[in-house]
């Protein structure tokens, strides 16, 4: 189980003047039921990737994030946008990433069932030694903070979670 991936393309991504984040990348994948994906990257300062994905018939949607497929293809999804984050930290080993487990209808915001698995993936699938994984169950959020990165800046933790607290709208 999450060992099966599904072959994804990097669509490239677009350089933005927001106040937020300063690159979107773009990733899409199709699923063994020719459902499409959506995996968008939001780049912040300092290398910190945000990972975000959803069901492309969904994009309109602004709870795109929430909403199951119903597909019953969990799975293969995560581990594809595993994947992706893999295939960044390959490509800048200084990357941090981050997200966001986000509450289904009718679940709190905080400690979410997303999070509950995302947190077991991530430890599975990214070394301590590379990473400090922190969990901040109040608002399902979790950060791998890349440990070569960390040694650049002393607040490095402090400063991403500014960052969540600005752009997500939560307390940590």
């Amino acid at each position: 189980m999450f060992d099966v991936v599904y072959k994804f393309n990097y669509q490239g991504h677009t350089k933005t003047l927001t106040e937020s984040y300063q690159k979107l990348h773009k990733f899409s994948f199709k699923c063994r039921f020719n459902h499409k994906y959506i995996i968008r990257v939001e780049e912040y300062e300092h290398k910190v990737f945000v990972i975000k994905f959803y069901l492309k018939n969904h994009e309109q949607s602004e709870k795109k994030y929430q909403l199951l497929s119903g597909l019953n293809d969990a799975s293969r999804v995560i581990a594809t946008s595993i994947a992706a984050m893999i295939w960044l930290y390959k490509k800048d080993n200084l990357s941090s990433f981050g997200f966001i487990g986000a509450n289904s209808e009718n679940e709190e915001i905080g400690n979410t069932k997303r999070f509950k698995l995302y947190v077991k993936l991530m430890e599975n699938f990214f070394s301590s030694v590379l990473f400090d994984h922190k969990e901040y169950e109040e608002n399902s959020a979790y950060l791998l903070l890349n440990r070569e990165k960390s040694k650049e800046y002393d607040n490095l933790e402090t400063v991403i979670k500014e960052l969540f607290i600005k752009y997500y709208d939560m307390s940590l």
